[in-house]
């Protein structure tokens, strides 16, 4: 961003923020510690410290450092994302304009082979395993923290001795650790296991993220049935293990929070929010809407429902302390909202409802809402972007772990109507999800 368009070197913004702007005089990205060093030499506030941070990978790593072992700052009150990393081109191999003859009679051999190896890396579980077992037990971060040594990693980790050591043997080989003198020690990759938030949550077994890949071997059943085909090695399916199972339960919802601030200035736009005195939000990601709401609209009073374990995670990690006091927090078993409500913001409770239960959750919403009460549906559509290929994959884990999947707007609006909802306005809220303006029956439906 030229900052000379902003007047002055200003950054607007309504956050009390002091902006500094770092030049790096025409070098490169990702080459300078411009920003290691401002961080280092900032005046450290009293408080408790969250950082947030992104940039070029290896820029980053001092940060982090400086942050987690200079300043003990908590891991869970770090943000450290590596957007993008520098790279340099490879130089071409000499000699490959002109040897078209042999790269002609040697092409159907290396595109077999070819096949072949990629056939085998896409099969191969073992390194996907191997990671993830490794980043539940912190074996990774405790390399990074000083302890090299198979015997001293079994002690800290719990792990049986014999059986670690094949494991760390088995990720040497595959270049996550490198075994020297001093003992193990990081690789380029799994320092980005360790820098990296997102990935270490996204990959350790506790977590929500994990369980929805782990899903994926109940693939068979569910294209079978069409149902969730997933069950844990306990026999219950994903819901059931997260009705007891707090981690779990707790950073499905986090990371569905997290995917909601993206959205949220979509739900704030598309409803006439003016009109509306009060509101009622449920569902996964109905924090951070609601939260949202109230700073644009102060004068609107919003409450959240959901259960009691659902409700401290909003309190202490979800709404920021200036929005906690304007948002009420009722505890609530079942997500149809009381008799008699006049706007309910239901956001991304279908996801994790199969059509059945998701149509009887509707028509149960349908009838305690208010003669001329809303019931404003957010929900994720199938992605516009057919070459997206990840819309597919959240799809087949949705489906497998709730027999739900990701739904098209057509399937969305019929399950709605199945539920005698009268529906109105669909608005597109931005990310591929969309909100549906919904009315209780015999009222006409607002446009």
């Amino acid at each position: 961003m030229d900052r000379r368009k902003l007047g002055k070197g200003k950054l607007p913004t309504r956050a009390e923020a002091q902006v500094v702007w770092l030049s790096r005089d025409g070098a490169p990205a990702g080459t300078t510690d411009l920003l290691e060093r401002a961080v280092r030499d900032m005046e450290w506030l009293p408080g408790t410290a969250y950082a947030w941070v992104a940039g070029e990978t290896v820029t980053l790593k001092g940060i982090r450092r400086h942050l987690v072992t200079e300043r003990q700052v908590a891991r869970e009150h770090t943000h450290i994302t590596g957007y993008w990393r520098r790279t340099t081109p490879a130089p071409a191999a000499p000699g490959d304009a002109d040897a078209h003859g042999q790269v002609a009679a040697d092409h159907s051999e290396a595109e077999a082979d070819d096949a072949h190896e990629r056939l085998h890396r896409l099969t191969d579980p073992a390194p996907g395993h191997a990671i993830r077992a490794a980043v539940t037990l912190g074996l990774f971060e405790l390399v990074d923290g000083g302890t090299r040594d198979a015997a001293r990693l079994a002690e800290r980790t719990g792990a049986d001795p014999v059986t670690l050591t094949a494991l760390l043997t088995y990720l040497v080989s595959i270049d996550l650790l490198a075994l020297d003198g001093d003992g193990y020690r990081l690789t380029a990759v799994s320092e980005e296991l360790v820098e990296d938030g997102h990935s270490a949550d996204e990959y350790h077994l506790g977590g929500a993220q994990a369980a929805l890949d782990a899903s994926l071997s109940g693939l068979v059943p569910t294209l079978l049935t069409g149902r969730a085909g997933y069950r844990t090695a306990a026999g219950e399916t994903f819901v059931e293990a997260m009705a007891h199972d707090a981690r779990l339960a707790g950073t499905a919802r986090a990371a569905v929070e997290e995917e909601a601030r993206w959205i949220a200035p979509g739900v704030v736009r598309a409803h006439d929010w003016s009109a509306v005195p009060e509101v009622t939000a449920t569902g996964p990601g109905a924090g951070t809407v609601a939260g949202a709401l109230v700073r644009a609209f102060p004068g609107l009073r919003a409450r959240v429902t959901a259960l009691p374990s659902v409700l401290r995670a909003l309190r202490e990690e979800i709404l920021d302390t200036d929005v906690l006091p304007h948002v009420e927090l009722v505890p609530q078993t079942g997500a149809a909202p009381a008799p008699g409500t006049r706007t309910l913001l239901m956001c991304r409770q279908l996801a994790w409802l199969g059509d059945e239960d998701a149509a009887h959750l509707l028509a149960e919403t349908a009838a305690a809402l208010a003669a001329d009460g809303t019931l404003l549906l957010v929900e994720q559509v199938t992605a516009a972007d057919p070459d997206d290929a990840d819309a597919p994959l959240d799809h087949l884990r949705l489906r497998c772990a709730f027999g739900s999947g990701v739904r098209d707007m057509a399937g969305l609006t019929d399950l709605a109507e199945r539920a005698g909802l009268a529906v109105g306005a669909c608005h597109d809220i931005g990310w591929d999800h969309r909100l549906w303006v919904l009315t209780a029956p015999g009222r006409p439906a607002p446009r």
